[in-house]
């Protein structure tokens, strides 16, 4: 999802262009919220075909917003804007039953808007989703429209129930109907001929094919998806409303969003249909068509993935640079109390030597001191031998 977010944030960027740009414009440009600058936003807005509709409920609920929150610089309204369109693309349901039930689903659209390769795609994302899928060529009216059809039915490993160039529709349907129910098959997808949303005969072509379909598949979940060329602006919003009324809308393929600035028709679509869209294509394969999210969507036209990157990068980085400070200071530390341990054991050793050389000099004293009292005791001695070996007077006796 990360790689398709990204091609779909570069398919986004001619309508970024035309669209973000310019709000930034407004948005650090102006000096106060005032109504020129809620005039300029509008413009833009409009010209990035977000729609006059869906436009007027964005700015009022701006309006709304800046008041709550007591706003007073028009920068400070950005993230507010991307709010507001997030809001307004909001729709009650955007179901994908079709991947779970068994369904018939309806491709319609004009010509060239991408049915035949918007067909051959979902039956792939399906088969790869582990779905049995058939699919049904009733475009007989466009000339190798059936053999472009084959060839995304090979590259997608499905069957094709098909019919001659110019056979009635409504049999191909018929014959693919019943074949899916004979070999119970999940999912039966109707590629159909481009209808002009003006031409009567066409129109009602398409309805004879859906009542086939409601008679021999009445049990069948159905699904009416209309394929809309995003470069085509507002012109497929009208569109939308022309089918809407022979058939009953439950969502739209979006393709070709990746070469137009008029991306902002899928805010319209969603605004003022209430209908969802549910794929949005911004290339040629498969991987190309993604189930559409308006939240991802409106992050890839303003480019705040990208924001949220650069903030998380800034946030490890500081991360990092404390944890490095961090370590620093725990192996200052740890060196410093190394330090002291090495004093004072040096000093404990120091004490250790001092100490064992005072009692070294306090024994060799003490034994002097012995010395010094035997060589005293040992004069002494040798004093009083002297003294009794002193040789005595003679008495001389007179008669």
């Amino acid at each position: 999802m990360a790689g398709f977010f990204s091609r779909l944030k570069e398919g986004l960027n001619k309508t970024r262009d035309n669209i973000v740009a310019g709000i930034d414009a407004v948005f650090y440009g102006a000096s106060e919220i005032d109504d020129d600058f809620y005039e300029e936003l509008e413009e833009i807005l409009i010209m990035g075909d977000i729609g006059v509709n869906a436009t007027n409920d964005i700015i009022e609920r701006m309006k709304d917003e800046v008041k709550k929150r007591h706003l007073r610089h028009p920068s400070e309204c950005k993230e507010l804007l991307v709010e507001s369109i997030k809001e307004q693309m909001r729709v009650e349901e955007t179901a994908y039953d079709f991947e779970k039930k068994q369904s018939v689903i309806f491709i319609i659209g004009v010509n060239g808007v991408g049915k035949t390769t918007s067909v051959g795609k979902l039956a792939g994302i399906l088969k790869g989703q582990g779905r049995k899928v058939l699919i049904a060529a009733a475009d007989t009216f466009r000339a190798a429209a059936g053999d472009q059809l084959a060839e995304w039915a090979h590259r997608a490993g499905v069957d094709m129930i098909g019919g001659n160039e110019g056979a009635d529709p409504a049999s191909v349907i018929y014959d693919a109907v019943n074949a899916a129910k004979a070999r119970k098959i999940d999912v039966l997808i109707c590629d159909t001929a481009g209808r002009l949303h003006n031409k009567k005969n066409l129109m009602e072509e398409l309805k004879k094919m859906n009542r086939i379909i409601d008679r021999e598949f009445p049990d069948a979940h159905r699904e009416n998806l209309i394929v809309l060329d995003g470069t085509t602006g507002q012109n497929a919003l009208s569109q939308a409303r022309e089918f809407g009324e022979v058939a009953d809308l439950t969502g739209i393929i979006l393709t070709k969003m990746d070469g137009t600035a008029k991306g902002g028709i899928a805010v319209a679509i969603q605004s003022e249909l209430n209908v969802p869209v549910k794929y949005i294509g911004v290339g040629e394969t498969i991987e190309d068509l993604q189930k559409f999210h308006a939240n991802e969507f409106v992050n890839a036209l303003f480019d705040i993935e990208s924001e949220k990157e650069d903030m998380a990068e800034n946030a490890t980085t500081e991360s990092d640079t404390n944890v490095i400070n961090e370590e620093t200071a725990k192996a200052q530390e740890s060196v410093q109390e190394q330090q002291v341990e090495d004093s004072a054991a040096s000093k404990e050793n120091d004490t250790s030597v001092i100490s064992k050389c005072e009692e070294t000099v306090t024994a060799e004293n003490e034994d002097n001191t012995e010395n010094e009292k035997n060589d005293t005791d040992v004069i002494n001695e040798e004093t009083d031998d002297a003294v009794s070996e002193k040789p005595k007077k003679k008495k001389w006796l007179f008669w």
